[in-house]
């Protein structure tokens, strides 16, 4: 069994704890989306395997809004390596999943990498649905390849 299947497994259990909207068919439909912006990137290197880890623990533990992201973010950290996994590797998936978060981005501004402005932008762009929420979201995208995806236009 991989690292992203391994992860997956003890997701799935940990995402039971959380509210009705942040359970495991959040995750997946955050994958979903990524997936779908990183097929319309062309000739864009991207590190699918720690954007992939990153949206698995991403809100793996959803008690405080404001909190969740660094506390996804240690969760994942200790898992991560508690699973032998490199520690460059697990530095830039903390990384990434803090890069997830609307008030971590008033903080640490714009992502650094790409695999952050795929996380963000598959998690806000799944909320796109009502002109409040387009307003609220819509703009604080990064990519472009996001923007064409929103079903929702005013």
């Amino acid at each position: 069994m991989n690292i992203v299947e391994k992860a997956e497994r003890f997701a799935r259990k940990e995402y039971l704890k959380n509210d009705s909207f942040h359970q495991y068919i959040h995750v997946e439909n955050v994958l979903k989306r990524a997936y779908e912006i990183v097929h319309r990137l062309k000739g864009v290197n991207i590190d699918e395997e720690a954007l992939t880890l990153a949206i698995i623990f991403h809100d793996i533990d959803y008690s405080a809004y404001e909190t969740h992201p660094d506390v996804s973010a240690e969760i994942a950290g200790k898992w991560l390596k508690d699973n032998d996994y490199p520690k460059d590797k697990i530095i830039k998936v903390k990384n990434i999943i803090l890069d997830h978060s609307t008030p971590h981005r008033e903080i640490r501004r714009d992502a650094k990498t790409i695999e952050g402005k795929i996380i963000f932008d598959s998690d806000k762009s799944l909320f796109i649905t009502t002109p409040e929420t387009y307003q609220k979201y819509f703009s604080l995208l990064y990519l472009q390849e996001t923007k064409d995806l929103v079903t929702y236009r005013p």
